[in-house]
């Protein structure tokens, strides 16, 4: 095998890694937020309702800013393998 070939390869397992990061990232944003809110929508007093929703915010802009730096490492990855051929 040739370096082109090797590099080529090393690409798509890095992309294939990436990829199941990001899947990963929407999986727990979307049922670990949604099932947060469902719990902080039944509680009467104001007060933990506005600290939950603190905190739901806080990690979902945590799980955004690693979904985001995750998705843009994808097409740099692509745009490497298409520079390679």
């Amino acid at each position: 095998m040739d370096k082109q070939h090797l590099l080529k390869n090393r690409l798509d397992l890095e992309y294939h890694g990436e990829a199941q990061k990001t899947n990963a990232f929407l999986i727990l944003l979307t049922t670990g937020l949604l099932g947060f809110i469902g719990t902080f929508m039944w509680v009467k007093d104001n007060n933990i309702i506005y600290f939950g929703f603190l905190i739901t915010i806080t990690i979902f802009i945590f799980g955004l800013i690693f979904f985001i730096k995750s998705n843009r490492r994808m097409k740099e990855i692509l745009e490497e393998i298409e520079k390679i051929q």
